[in-house]
């Protein structure tokens, strides 16, 4: 009788008990899904099929995602430092902060945007101490870009020997000009 039990319970634990889902991917490299809500700062997926997430000299800089709201053009950004990086002081720690002058302008220079509040990352001149193996998500709030402008940079100061800048060029979303003209 015990060994009936035994192999009842060996049986019982080799059995899935999990519900079947359909065709659903095992994790979520499987798939992309564009414009969903989150809840936190999520990265899209590399490699990015949409685009638009620009590129900065510092490699440390990431933007993950792009949302346009009704009232802010919101970035979503991650700063880490690369383990395998050459010149690379990995273990040691940072101070990070933000320029509250940063500014969003549009491809062809004629229109700046505000920056209008951080989450995750102080203003200058506080600062927030990190460990280099930390990585750090943060998101940035800049006015609201005009319809129609959907490419775009972000400025936050000039590099020099002591500071790097969270500069990106070459961002786009979409943000197509209104075309609801009178029709007689």
């Amino acid at each position: 009788m015990k060994a009936l039990v035994a192999l009842f319970l060996l049986a019982s634990a080799c059995a899935t008990h999990r519900t079947p889902v359909g065709n659903a991917p095992a994790d979520g490299a499987e798939y992309y899904l564009p414009n969903q809500p989150v809840t936190a700062v999520l990265p899209r997926l590399y490699p990015d099929p949409q685009g638009g997430l620009g590129h900065s000299q510092d490699p440390d800089i990431r933007v993950t995602d792009i949302r346009l709201t009704a009232s802010y053009t919101v970035l979503y950004i991650t700063f880490g430092k690369d383990k395998n990086a050459r010149d690379n002081n990995y273990f040691g720690t940072s101070n990070i902060s933000f320029n509250p002058k940063a500014i969003l302008t549009s491809s062809d220079g004629k229109r700046t945007y505000a920056l209008l509040k951080t989450e995750g990352i102080p203003m200058s001149p506080d600062t927030r101490e990190i460990k280099n193996e930390e990585k750090v998500p943060f998101i940035l709030y800049f006015e609201r870009l005009e319809k129609g402008v959907e490419s775009f940079d972000l400025f936050e100061c000039k590099s020099d020997n002591q500071n790097s800048c969270f500069n990106v060029a070459g961002m786009t979303v979409q943000n197509p000009q209104n075309s609801e003209a009178k029709q007689p």
